[in-house]
C-alpha cells in the first residue's frame, strides 16, 4: 500500500489540528482575513490548514497558536479534540 502524498492531508491529527484552529479562532471572533494579517499566511492557505488539506509545519502552527493567544500544546492537545 503506498502513502505517498496521502500522509500530508485528511489525517486523523490533520483534521483535529485544523478544527482546533478554527474552534479556537472562531471562539476570539477572529476571521481567517484577521489571522492571516496577524500571522502573514494567505486566507488560502489558512483554510486548507483548518481543513486538513494541508500539513502545517511546527513552526506554522507556533506562530498561529502565538497570533491566537494561546500556548502550542492547546492546539496539538489530541485529549480535548
Amino acid at each position: 500500500m503506498s502513502f505517498v502524498g496521502k500522509q500530508y492531508k485528511n489525517q486523523d491529527y490533520l483534521i483535529k489540528v485544523g478544527k482546533k484552529i478554527a474552534e479556537i479562532r472562531e471562539s476570539k471572533s477572529i476571521t481567517q482575513e484577521k489571522l492571516q494579517e496577524l500571522t502573514g499566511f494567505d486566507t488560502r492557505q489558512i483554510g486548507r490548514i483548518e481543513r486538513a488539506e494541508t500539513n502545517p509545519s511546527i513552526s506554522a502552527i507556533k506562530l498561529i497558536a502565538d497570533k491566537l493567544g494561546v500556548k502550542m500544546g492547546e492546539i496539538l492537545d489530541f485529549e480535548q479534540l
